[in-house]
């Protein structure tokens, strides 16, 4: 069906608005403070009496009643602890600092010595957020106001990302290969966009008995590269992998080698794997691992295709090939084993020194390969704390999308129908 693009004064009203409500934030930070801690205490007090009075009416179960008490007395306690409250943010934003200074750290631990780089940058980024965690969390009724102009900063910069986009569709001829830093969700938010999408598509096909549902935008443009962002409802899987499909191959990149799996599947050795057709991937992802994928299309000059062609070679060229072992006794020897009998897929490990030697799935994940590659043709996915997300990775692909002047024109979903099918 038809994908209607998001007009120029969108982007320029959302630019307006998000900026506007940063500089709010910055110039009335105490004023605002107070409305929101009256605004959620008042919600929380209405919302818990009304479902109260509902619950004892209809004669609800205990629960019920327990969940809207609970509430009202939240709303009540928050009402009568301003202070309290709003020390609850900075502690929160603390931890959420102290995650990402770990995850940081962590990287320059695994990766000092690639390529003979240094990562000084990503240990300094590491100590910042570690010194900022710290005062956060020990001083946060101190520090209220000194988030929420953080805050504000934010909306202004996410308002000036919207800007550019406005400026890309005012002047598409202007715009070059060079890659922009874009400010995105937070990561806490991105990387639950697949699962969230998943559960809104899983309504409409049950509603709808439909099995793909595709996008197109109004453009003569060819489909030349691909991005599949997958999403299952289980467990790890709710937070996706992303792969591509450039000149008829599916490229992937992981950690395939389940023995070399360490810290809760979070480190190993970084894999690579290629295979010969999009559609028989697909089907193995549908059947095998019970995945919903979503398929992004890309147009690309000969220039970018070129580029593209290079940027695979050089990865490839820092590789050597690996055959997962079949394990005798077993009936089900693993994913690699299982791909590389059901696809013929090829997969390769990567030299000493690669950047894609180790995989971490904080940093050198799945999309690291797909952001490498897609990057040489300027896409501004580039986060400033180092950590995309296949679920970052939807959210601008999605945006893109509904640009008019964007390089990517189709969106395909591809689900598993007979097993849908069967569980009705």
């Amino acid at each position: 069906m038809k994908k209607t693009a998001i007009s120029k004064i969108t982007y320029l009203i959302d630019s307006i608005l998000f900026i506007i409500v940063g500089l709010t934030l910055i110039i009335f930070t105490n004023r605002y403070l107070s409305i929101f801690h009256l605004v959620t205490s008042l919600l929380l007090i209405g919302l818990g009496s009304i479902t109260f009075i509902t619950n004892i009416i209809k004669v609800r179960k205990p629960r019920d009643i327990f969940i809207s008490i609970s509430t009202l007395v939240t709303g009540l306690f928050i009402l009568y602890n301003k202070t309290r409250f709003l020390s609850l943010f900075p502690i929160i934003f603390g931890i959420y600092t102290l995650v990402n200074g770990i995850i940081k750290f962590a990287t320059y631990i695994i990766f000092k010595n690639r390529e003979n780089r240094t990562y000084y940058n990503v240990l300094i980024g590491s100590m910042i957020d570690f010194i900022f965690a710290y005062i956060m969390i020990t001083s946060p009724s101190k520090n209220i106001d000194g988030l929420t102009v953080i805050l504000g900063i934010y909306l202004i910069l996410f308002g000036l990302t919207y800007f550019y986009d406005f400026l890309k569709e005012m002047f598409p001829k202007g715009t070059n290969s060079k890659r922009r830093i874009r400010i995105t969700p937070p990561i806490i938010v991105a990387s639950l966009i697949p699962y969230n999408v998943l559960l809104s598509l899983n309504k409409f096909i049950n509603k709808w008995k439909t099995p793909v549902k595709i996008d197109n935008k109004n453009t003569s443009g060819k489909v030349d590269l691909e991005i599949l962002i997958h999403v299952r409802e289980d467990n790890i899987g709710r937070f996706g992998h992303a792969d591509l499909v450039f000149d008829g191959k599916v490229y992937s990149y992981g950690c395939y080698d389940e023995d070399s799996k360490k810290l809760f599947e979070a480190i190993g050795n970084g894999t690579l794997f290629e295979i010969k057709g999009k559609k028989k991937y697909i089907k193995f992802c549908n059947d095998y691992s019970d995945k919903t994928i979503f398929c992004f299309g890309v147009t690309l000059t000969e220039e970018e295709k070129e580029k593209i062609k290079n940027k695979l070679k050089s990865i490839l060229k820092d590789t050597y090939r690996w055959n997962p072992e079949i394990k005798e006794g077993k009936k089900d020897n693993g994913y690699a084993v299982t791909l590389v009998d059901r696809t013929g897929a090829k997969f390769y490990k990567f030299n000493k020194g690669s950047t894609f030697k180790t995989y971490f799935l904080l940093s050198t994940n799945c999309v690291k390969l797909v952001d490498e590659v897609l990057g040489v043709t300027g896409s501004d996915i580039l986060k400033i704390n180092g950590v995309i997300t296949p679920g970052t990775y939807y959210d601008y692909l999605e945006k893109e999308l509904k640009r008019k002047n964007s390089k990517v024109i189709t969106k395909e979903i591809y689900t598993n129908r007979r097993k849908d099918s069967e569980n009705k």
